[in-house]
């Protein structure tokens, strides 16, 4: 799905929105944050779309005017979604509430930190989270919003296959964790993700699909020492490539399927030196105080980020095997390097 707005002067607000059917129609979903206004089908021609063949018509086009909403130009708590999605695709805010920086946090856990994104929300115009989970053409398009300097944006992406749309304007922020306790807590998610979709969707289709032989392998595994040697020690090779090296496979790959090879810790370590804030778990006061001194806001105001006893106890036991640190061998170098510095500069 491509969309954008190309000008909102106030009484008039001008945009597109592409479809992800190529012979399809779309249709925009106004409201002011309480209550719907309007719905308008996307039907002015863009001739551009289909010389770009990105629409098989190009009647992808909207103009809102006040002929439709009563008072536009004064309506300053505006939002624009997509009918079908109920993706954001435009939100109008008054300038001086908002924070003028353009922010993406890279995710590096399975289960997202979505109550610190769902907290900074308020500071931006534009707000995107789990950007993931709307594939690569739509995760691009954020990317590519121009018409906004107030932009936050989160996503579990590999970050290499974006840092030509990231670098140059946006400021990037990351947290990491131990890669045991990251591995634990994925076991843990996967192996209920089925049981909580339809109530929870932790995942979504893509990764359902993605993580599918890794989801039968953590439905089958106990938090029991024996058990856990036995399962690592036979794991299928299909789960192994949806287990091994999370972390560093996003730093330094430049698609998900791609294999890290023996240079991707210091392609990792290469990446997060291009990022503004780069944190770990065990000290996130020190990455939430750095984060809120961005955005210039109370540091008391960010949610803290607690490990489940769960996940503390799985994670001792895999320590134990020796399989679980060969799996994330080249995340618990890049991990330890990064926490190395960070305790170096802690001295300093």
């Amino acid at each position: 799905m491509l969309f954008n707005i190309e000008f909102d002067e106030g009484r008039r607000i001008v945009g597109y929105l592409v479809p992800d059917a190529f012979t399809g129609s779309s249709s925009v979903r106004v409201t002011d944050g309480r209550r719907d206004l309007l719905t308008l089908p996307c039907l002015e021609e863009r001739s551009a779309l289909v010389v770009a063949g990105r629409h098989a018509t190009g009647r992808c086009g909207f103009t809102i005017d006040e002929s439709m909403i009563a008072d536009l130009a004064t309506r300053e708590d505006l939002e624009l979604y997509d009918q079908e999605t109920n993706i954001l695709i435009y939100r109008r805010r008054a300038p001086a509430r908002m924070t003028q920086q353009r922010i993406f946090r890279l995710e590096t856990h399975l289960i997202p930190l979505w109550r610190l994104d769902d907290r900074l929300e308020r500071y931006f115009q534009f707000f995107h989270k789990g950007i993931e989970r709307h594939g690569r053409e739509t995760a691009t398009q954020v990317f590519l919003l121009n018409n906004s300097s107030s932009l936050y944006l989160s996503g579990r992406l590999t970050f290499r296959a974006y840092e030509n749309y990231v670098n140059e304007t946006f400021n990037c922020v990351t947290i990491l964790r131990d890669p045991y306790m990251e591995l634990a807590e994925r076991l843990l998610a996967l192996k209920v993700v089925r049981k909580l979709t339809r109530e929870l969707p932790l995942l979504g289709d893509r990764d359902m699909m993605a993580f599918g032989p890794a989801i039968e392998f953590a439905e089958a595994i106990e938090n029991d020492e024996k058990v856990l040697h036995r399962a690592f020690a036979s794991m299928p090779t299909a789960a192994i490539a949806s287990l091994t090296n999370p972390v560093t496979r996003q730093l330094a790959a430049r698609n998900p399927d791609e294999v890290p090879t023996k240079g991707a810790v210091a392609s990792a370590l290469s990446t997060l030196s291009s990022f503004a804030i780069v944190g770990i778990k065990e000290r996130q006061d020190m990455f939430l105080a750095q984060l809120a001194d961005m955005l210039a806001v109370d540091p008391k105001t960010l949610p803290a980020m607690p490990e489940l006893t769960k996940t503390v106890e799985l994670a001792d036991e895999l320590r134990r095997v020796p399989e679980a640190g060969l799996l994330i061998e080249q995340d618990l170098e890049v991990y330890h390097l990064v926490k190395a510095a960070i305790e170096e500069a802690l001295v300093d």
